[in-house]
């Protein structure tokens, strides 16, 4: 005596159900270029200048990679332009910055030398 399953009524139901004729989509087929660029180093730099931008920007850069790698190519990619304009923004403010150090620096020094030269005698 052999188990047989009932016969009838235990199929997929019939009309309308069941997966779409392209199956559900699943996981994104990653693009053959590899992973977008993530702008880390100009976000690093932009710390310096643009303190919360370039923080703000950071985030983003160090999202690319994990977010490709967990096959959200799209989210990836968002987050690589997010951090490319954060990444620009904080570095033009670093370098501002630079210029405006370099500026101090230099007017520094020249006030100084003005200063040994001055003549202190009365009259």
């Amino acid at each position: 005596m052999s188990y047989q399953p009932p016969s009838g009524g235990y199929g997929p139901p019939s009309g309308g159900y069941g997966p779409p004729p392209g199956g559900y989509g699943g996981p994104a087929q990653p693009p053959p270029s590899g992973p977008p660029k993530n702008y880390m180093v100009h976000n690093i730099l932009g710390i310096f200048g643009c303190t919360i931008i370039g923080v703000i920007g950071l985030i983003f850069s160090l999202q690319v990679n994990s977010k490709w790698q967990a096959g959200d190519y799209h989210g990836a990619e968002e987050s690589a332009k997010v951090a490319k304009i954060m990444g620009i923004i904080s570095l033009i403010g670093f370098i501002l910055m630079i210029v405006v150090v370099v500026f101090y620096i230099i007017l520094m020094v020249i006030g100084f030398a003005m200063i040994g030269t001055a003549d202190y005698s009365t009259y």
